[in-house]
């Protein structure tokens, strides 16, 4: 019998498994065949999210190839620019993360963890003291407690067990590679986060710059996996206005792109009688920013920390000990996420007063160095349980004495709403 198994090798899964493998028996069960290859991937990794990640991989340059210096929060006219030199230290890194998940991986193989991949579950049983899972070829394993880190792909198993499944929409991204050079010519920030209700009205399209290689895609509507990779190809040929970041970058039509469900709001319970659930599984995906690694780590930090003191008292996992793990993650994370409840709900809707919005928004990013200020620090902020969530409300003030009058006598419900979250 295992102490904990862990279905989901994905950001909250693998960083669960590696820090329950230096204190417990751990399966970690992937879909996937991650023997053979981890599908790439580069994100932001923004300074918040350095307390839930161990030094010896945020101190190698293999997974972190360059600082996150300037962003780009673009609207249909301007580029709202934000420059950490302004305020003397990085937003955080760039991540190739694929090689932490590697690393995260070989690390946990290290202390004792066991993996099975290119396995899917099937069947989960509960028994008085123990869980069973059994797996497409028929054979079972035991687990004094399960967790699933499924993302959105494991929703049939997650609704098996009694737990909600959040609402997800499906979105898509590709990795293009190109010469530092090109990248260095094209791209003056590491991340571009732009929206643009034609392209969809419930997330951004989006640039991560790594080394060699950027990561382009967005979030839509509920379109398809090829109605998707079709959109994402005329964007990335005929779009104008990042025309000039694609220049000289050569690609091809046919590159692999990786489409699926994006979570975002939380379930109402993380966990139950020896079940809990971690990441994007359980919603915990920032509304309007779409931070799902940091929500990953979080939720697999606080998880990890807990199950340690109950193992060690021979805890039956109830759902009333669990409630723990459910309280932190609120601590931690829900104060910051009251900001982008409140971002969600002004800049996605009907597309007349959502370009209205992100252009004053994105103009004031140029025009008000406070507003950069308190955007640099929610980036920086080690402790997002103290997130200031008066900084939120003045940011929200500044942008509506931005907009246009006529703007003004039709949006001024909507803000007082938004203040209130």
């Amino acid at each position: 019998m295992y102490d904990f198994i862990v279905i989901g090798a994905g950001i909250s899964g693998t960083s669960f498994a590696y820090k329950t493998s230096k204190y417990a028996k751990t399966l970690l069960i992937e879909a996937q065949d991650y023997d053979r290859e981890i599908p790439v991937r580069t994100n932001i990794f923004a300074e918040h999210n350095k307390p839930f990640v161990d030094d010896v991989f945020w101190n190698d340059d293999t997974i972190f190839p360059r600082p996150f210096i300037q962003l780009n929060y673009k609207s249909e006219k301007y580029n709202g620019l934000l420059s950490s030199k302004e305020f003397g230290a990085p937003l955080g890194k760039i991540s190739h993360t694929e090689i932490l998940l590697q690393k995260l991986i070989d690390k946990f193989k290290d202390q004792g963890g066991i993996t099975r991949f290119n396995e899917n579950i099937t069947k989960i049983v509960r028994h008085t003291d123990y869980i069973e899972v059994v797996n497409n070829k028929g054979e079972s394993f035991t687990t004094k407690l399960l967790v699933l880190a499924t993302g959105s792909r494991g929703f049939p198993l997650q609704k098996s067990l009694g737990f909600e499944t959040p609402e997800s929409y499906m979105g898509i991204y590709t990795n293009i590679y190109a010469d530092e050079s090109i990248l260095n010519e094209n791209f003056s920030f590491q991340y571009m986060f732009h929206l643009n209700h034609n392209i969809s009205q419930n997330g951004p399209f989006f640039f991560n710059v790594g080394k060699g290689r950027i990561a382009t895609g967005y979030l839509g509507n509920r379109e398809s996996p090829p109605e998707l990779r079709e959109k994402l190809i005329r964007i990335l040929k005929n779009y104008q206005k990042i025309q000039p970041f694609m220049k000289g970058i050569k690609w091809d039509e046919n590159l692999p792109c990786v489409s699926g469900g994006i979570s975002k709001h939380p379930i109402s319970s993380f966990s139950k009688d020896r079940v809990i659930v971690l990441g994007e599984a359980a919603g915990l995906v920032t509304a309007f920013f779409y931070e799902g690694i940091l929500c990953g780590l979080a939720s697999a930090h606080i998880a990890a920390t807990l199950l340690n003191s109950l193992l060690e008292g021979n805890s039956n996992f109830t759902k009333t000990e669990l409630k723990k793990y459910d309280d932190e993650v609120a601590r931690v994370l829900f104060t910051y996420f009251r900001n982008g409840n409140a971002c969600e709900y002004l800049f996605y809707n009907e597309s007349a007063s959502s370009k209205t919005l992100w252009n004053a928004y994105t103009n004031l990013l140029n025009t008000n160095k406070t507003v950069r200020q308190y955007i640099y620090e929610a980036h920086i902020n080690q402790d997002l349980s103290t997130h200031n969530t008066d900084y939120d409300r003045w940011v929200g003030e500044q942008l509506f004495a931005a907009i246009p009058v006529i703007s003004k006598m039709t949006l001024w419900p909507k803000f007082l709403k938004a203040m209130s979250f």
